[in-house]
C-alpha cells in the first residue's frame, strides 16, 4: 500500500501536536483551541462522554481524513499499453481510362467508393490519399484522423481536369516522398493499370526503396502487369469486387505482412482506492460521538444516517448526491401543484437518467414548450421498448400541437411498433384522417374556388369530423423550421478540394503515348 498525495501526509502533524497538548493543558484545552460556540457542540450530555475525550476523538476524526485525502492505494495492475499502426498511401487512379463505363456509371465512380470504405475499415492505419494520372496529386497527408478524411472525401467536389494517360512510375516516385519517414510503406493502388506491358523498371525501384504494392484492378481483363510487380514485392493483387470482399483479402493482407510501429506506447497502471476505509471509520466515529447523543427529531438521524450509509458504500457512484431524495421530492411536488417552472429548476439538478429527462419533457410539453420538450424526449430514450414507446407517443403529440402532422404520424407508427397502446391507435387514426382532409382542401383551393367556398367547406368539414383525441389538431401549413432549412442547405453544399502536385522525375513507357 502506498500513498498517491503523500506531501498530504505532513498535515498530520497539527493533530498530532494538539493531541499531545490536550494532556498538558486537561481540562481547559477546549477554552484554548475552539471557540464558545464550538465548545457548546461538542460538551453536550457529558455525562455520555467527557469533553476531553470528545475532543480527542475529534482530532481522530481529522487524522482520519487526512490520511483519506492523501488517498492510499495498492497496485492492482500494471502493463503496459502499445498502441500499434502502419502506414499506406491510397493511390486513386483518374486517368481518362477509368472512365470506362463496362462498370456502370463508370470504374472511376466505383474506385471512389472502394476508397472510402477502406479508409472507413483501415483501423490502425496512417492513411495518404494521392490522385494520379500523368502526374500525382496529394489530396491528403498521412494522417490518423481517417474520420475526417471519410467526411471530406464523401463532400468533395473535385473540378479539375486530368491528363489522359496514366503514369505508375510517378505515383510510385510520389508515394515514396510521402512515406520517407515511415518504417512500412506500403501502396494500395486502385487502378485499371494502363496498358499491360512489363514494367522492369517500375519494379526495380519498388523493390530498391522497399515499397510494398496492393492492387485493386479495375480493369475488365487482369492486367500481367501490375500483377508481376505485386508479387515482387510481396503485396496482394485482386480484381474488384461488389461487395467488400476485395478490401477485406487487402487489409488482411496488410495486417499479415506489414511491419507494425508502435504510434504511442504508455504505463498503464489500475489501483484499488483505500480511502474509503479511513473515510467510513472518521464518518463513524463521527456520528456515534457527536450525534448519537444528541436529542433531535429521528428524520435528521435518519438523514445523517443515510447520508453516512451513502458515502461509505463502496459500490456508490462517485457523482451520486447524498440527498438528491429530496430535490425529487420537491420537483414531484412542484409539478403536482402545476408549478412547472419550479418543477424543472429541480428535476435539471438531479443526475440526467433517462427516467429525469422524461419528467423534464412532461413539464415543458403542460408549458407548451413542446419544441423543447421533444428534444428531451429524446434525451430520454433508452434501451427500455416500453418506455420508449411512450416516449415516441408523447413526441408525437408535440408535433400535433405544432402542427407538423407528418412527424407526428411518423412518431404514432414508431410508438406502435414498440408497443400497441390504445391511446397510440386512436391518435394515430385521427392524425391520418386529418392529413387526407387536408389534401382534398389543397385540391379545393388549387382549383381556384371562391374564399368563401372555401371557407365554408373547412367549417363543414372540421363539424363533420369530431376529434375524440385530448389532444387537438390545428389546421395550419406546415413549414421547416430555420434550424432544418440551415441543416438541408449545408447538406446540399460540396467542399472544394485543394491538390498538391507532387513532381516527380520519372515516368513510366506507355504514359507518353497520346490517347
Amino acid at each position: 500500500m502506498f500513498f498517491l498525495y503523500d506531501d498530504v501526509l505532513y498535515l498530520l502533524v497539527i493533530p498530532a501536536l494538539l493531541f499531545v497538548f490536550s494532556f498538558k493543558k486537561g481540562k481547559n484545552t477546549l477554552e484554548n483551541v475552539f471557540s464558545q460556540a464550538v465548545i457548546r457542540e461538542l460538551t453536550l450530555h457529558p455525562q455520555w462522554l467527557q469533553a476531553s475525550l470528545r475532543y480527542r476523538y475529534f482530532l481522530l476524526v481529522i487524522s482520519l481524513m487526512i490520511i483519506a485525502l492523501a488517498r492510499p492505494v495498492y497496485l492492482k495492475q500494471n502493463a503496459l499499453i502499445q498502441q500499434m499502426s502502419s502506414s499506406a498511401v491510397i493511390a486513386l487512379d483518374v486517368s481518362k481510362s477509368m472512365n470506362a463505363s463496362d462498370i456502370y456509371p463508370s470504374r472511376l465512380v466505383l474506385a471512389k467508393e472502394k476508397l472510402v470504405k477502406l479508409i472507413e475499415k483501415a483501423e490502425h492505419l496512417h492513411v495518404g490519399v494521392l490522385l494520379f494520372a500523368k502526374n500525382s496529386y496529394m489530396l491528403y497527408p498521412l494522417s490518423e484522423d481517417t474520420q475526417a478524411l471519410v467526411y471530406m472525401l464523401k463532400n468533395a467536389q473535385i473540378k479539375q481536369k486530368f491528363e489522359p494517360n496514366t503514369n505508375l512510375f510517378g505515383v510510385f516516385e510520389a508515394s515514396n516522398k510521402m512515406l520517407r519517414t515511415e518504417k512500412t510503406k506500403n501502396i494500395i493502388l486502385l487502378s485499371d493499370g494502363g496498358e499491360d506491358v512489363t514494367r522492369v523498371d517500375e519494379t526495380a525501384y519498388i523493390r530498391k526503396n522497399h515499397l510494398r504494392l496492393y492492387v485493386i484492378d479495375f480493369a475488365s481483363k487482369s492486367n500481367n502487369g501490375l500483377k508481376s510487380m505485386v508479387q515482387k514485392s510481396h503485396g496482394y493483387y485482386t480484381k474488384y469486387q461488389w461487395g467488400e470482399g476485395d478490401i477485406e483479402k487487402i487489409l488482411n493482407a496488410i495486417q499479415k505482412s506489414s511491419q507494425k510501429i508502435i504510434a504511442n506506447a504508455y504505463d498503464m497502471k489500475q489501483y484499488q482506492e483505500l480511502f474509503m476505509y479511513p473515510l467510513g471509520l472518521a464518518l463513524l466515529i463521527l456520528y456515534f460521538v457527536f450525534i448519537a447523543g444528541l436529542k433531535k427529531k429521528h428524520t435528521v438521524t435518519r438523514a445523517v444516517l443515510f447520508g453516512l450509509i451513502q458515502l461509505t458504500s463502496l459500490n456508490a457512484p462517485a457523482n451520486a448526491g447524498v440527498f438528491d431524495f429530496i430535490t425529487l421530492q420537491k420537483a414531484e411536488s412542484f409539478y403536482a401543484q402545476k408549478q412547472y417552472e419550479q418543477a424543472i429548476e429541480y428535476y435539471k439538478k438531479l443526475k440526467p437518467t433517462n427516467e429525469v429527462n422524461y419528467n423534464i419533457a412532461n413539464a415543458l410539453y403542460k408549458k407548451r414548450e413542446y419544441l423543447q420538450a421533444i428534444k428531451y424526449y429524446k434525451k430520454a430514450l433508452g434501451k427500455d421498448k416500453l418506455f420508449n414507446a411512450k416516449i415516441y407517443h408523447n413526441i408525437g403529440n408535440c408535433y400535433v400541437q405544432i402542427g407538423k402532422l407528418e412527424r407526428a404520424k411518423s412518431q404514432f407508427e414508431h410508438s406502435l411498433q414498440l408497443h400497441a397502446f390504445d391511446e397510440t391507435k386512436k391518435n394515430l387514426q385521427i392524425t391520418t384522417q386529418e392529413l387526407k382532409k387536408r389534401k382534398k382542401l389543397k385540391k379545393i383551393f388549387s382549383r381556384g374556388t371562391a374564399k368563401v367556398c372555401f371557407k365554408n367547406r373547412l367549417e363543414q368539414m372540421n363539424n363533420d369530423y369530431k376529434v375524440s383525441s385530448k389532444y387537438k389538431i390545428k389546421l395550419q401549413k406546415l413549414v421547416l423550421s430555420e434550424e432544418e432549412k440551415w441543416i438541408k442547405i449545408i447538406q446540399k453544399q460540396k467542399t472544394p478540394v485543394f491538390l498538391q502536385k507532387i513532381r516527380t522525375k520519372r515516368s513510366s513507357s506507355d504514359s507518353k503515348k497520346p490517347r
